[in-house]
């Protein structure tokens, strides 16, 4: 495959990749100061309090419309791109990505419950496969219910459904995590270990908004830490406009989400029709339509 179309699959693979890693973020001490002020007059909830409230905070829609910018980086390469996207809840994410110089359609996404599809318009070429392709190809383990909820700053559990999750006040936000806080300071601080994926999710304690979500998986020597930001009302409900991922696995990947528009609950269309002159990409080979 050349050069060229690979960088238009990059940047694919970038946009795919929102879910496995975390860089970890430390506060100076004059921030913990004032954090634990916070802290110190904020209701304590018990684990299912904390967890409704965030349930009953989460950003709601049957259909979604929006654009945003990305800048993207895979190691030492880096991209950007404008992004139109279009969805309708649980369904289908469509996704049209416009490079900024040349201001012509460089890609198209489509993605459904099992269906990954890609359209490379610069090149004329598409590759379809399923999440255990996608998965294989990117060395991650995503699922369409984590991309929906990671695009729009829901909760996506890593963790088992039994799992027990432990509520607690840090840093002057509210915690849910599959570990204890003292135990969790203890991983992120001192570099501790665990034999089992570790998730915890801080929430604003004025809106039990997601700011923040770090997943660990020391097995597998992988993190993803999600930032959430520049919260806007849609509908009464709020939007996080500034999204940032950080990734460290076989790859080491940075992608920030600038939105610039959102609308929700407008019926939308998923144009997805292949050209027959285009060639499909097989994981690395290509064969025609």
């Amino acid at each position: 495959m050349s050069s060229q179309p690979v960088r238009v699959l990059l940047s694919v693979r970038l946009l795919l990749l929102l879910f496995n890693a975390s860089v970890f973020l430390s506060s100076c001490t004059l921030h913990k100061k004032i954090a634990a002020t916070r802290s110190a007059h904020l209701t304590r909830y018990s684990e299912k309090e904390t967890e409704a409230l965030l349930k009953k905070n989460e950003f709601k829609f049957d259909w979604i419309a929006a654009r945003f910018s990305t800048d993207a980086s895979m190691d030492s390469s880096q991209t950007s791109f404008n992004v139109s996207l279009r969805g309708r809840r649980d369904s289908v994410l469509w996704l049209s990505l416009t490079a900024p110089v040349i201001g012509i359609e460089a890609a198209r996404v489509m993605i459904t419950k099992d269906s990954v599809k890609v359209m490379d318009r610069i090149h004329s070429q598409y590759f379809v496969g399923d999440f255990n392709f996608i998965n294989k190809m990117l060395h991650a383990d995503l699922d369409y219910d984590m991309m929906q909820s990671m695009l729009i700053g829901n909760s996506t559990e890593f963790y088992e459904e039994d799992e027990k999750l432990h509520a607690a006040i840090d840093d002057g936000r509210y915690l849910l995590s599959t570990v204890r806080k003292r135990r969790l300071h203890k991983i992120i601080v001192h570099n501790k270990e665990l034999k089992e994926p570790a998730q915890s999710i801080w929430l604003d304690p004025g809106n039990f908004k997601i700011v923040r979500l770090l997943f660990n998986d020391f097995t597998q020597n992988r993190s993803f830490d999600a930032s959430f930001d520049k919260f806007d009302k849609i509908d009464s409900m709020l939007f996080p406009f500034q999204v940032q991922y950080k990734i460290k696995a076989e790859k080491n990947v940075n992608v920030q989400l600038t939105y610039s528009k959102v609308s929700i609950n407008t019926v939308q269309s998923f144009p997805f029709s292949i050209p027959s002159k285009y060639e499909r990409i097989v994981y690395g080979e290509k064969e025609k339509q």
